[in-house]
């Protein structure tokens, strides 16, 4: 310090940063409210009231949509279930009255095998009314019977060549096969009750595949 340098008095005005006066107006913290009006403490605690049942809702909402779900899961599942089921006892239904109509059939068969044969050569005849000359091959005890209707069987249905009946041990009473010259059918009780079995199989592993396909989806 220089000898001649006289002492300046100390004002608090003074600052020792070099920020403006407006900078730190600009950054001086907020004043924090301490006292409210009744109108601002009704107006915040409407808004809280708004925002808790917001997120009430909301998670209820959420609730509600994932019960709803779980409902119609099981309600899938359940269904699936009685689908399969249903798939289940229908294929019970199914083959209890193939075993029924195969007993009743095979009775029927049994008691009245010439209607059965009778049918069967009338129509052959109808669809082969141009043929010289057929054979019918039928159980023995069969033949006479048929002999004794051949010329009505020929009559009515337009054939009017020559027919031979011929008896057939090894064929059951209602079974019989006719040939010609250039054909001929065969009616064999068996082979007729085996495809139906068959056909009836094939539906019921069907509907058991959909319905299992259904229970694991």
């Amino acid at each position: 310090m220089k000898p001649d340098a006289q002492p300046r008095k100390f004002t608090f005005d003074q600052h020792f940063d070099d920020a403006p006066a407006a900078a730190r107006a600009h950054t001086a913290a907020p004043k924090t409210k301490k006292f409210y009006t009744p109108e601002e403490v009704e107006a915040v605690r409407t808004e809280a009231y708004e925002r808790g049942r917001g997120s009430l809702e909301a998670i209820a909402a959420q609730a509600q949509s994932l019960a709803l779900g779980q409902i119609a899961e099981g309600a899938m599942t359940a269904l699936g279930a009685l689908d399969a089921m249903a798939a289940e006892a229908r294929a019970m239904a199914l083959r209890t009255a193939l075993a029924a109509a195969r007993r009743i059939a095979g009775v029927a068969l049994d008691r009245f095998p010439l209607d059965v044969v009778e049918e069967t050569v009338a129509h052959c005849l109808a669809q082969a009314a141009q043929e010289p000359r057929i054979v019918v091959r039928v159980a023995e005890r069969l033949a006479e019977p048929l002999k004794a209707r051949l010329t009505a069987l020929a009559d009515e249905a337009g054939f009017a060549g020559r027919v031979v009946v011929a008896a057939e041990p090894r064929l059951a009473a209602a079974d019989c096969r006719l040939e010609w010259s250039d054909g001929g059918v065969e009616r064999d009780s068996a082979v007729l009750a085996d495809h139906i079995e068959g056909a009836l199989q094939r539906y019921i592993d069907a509907d058991l595949r959909r319905a299992n396909e259904t229970t694991g989806a």
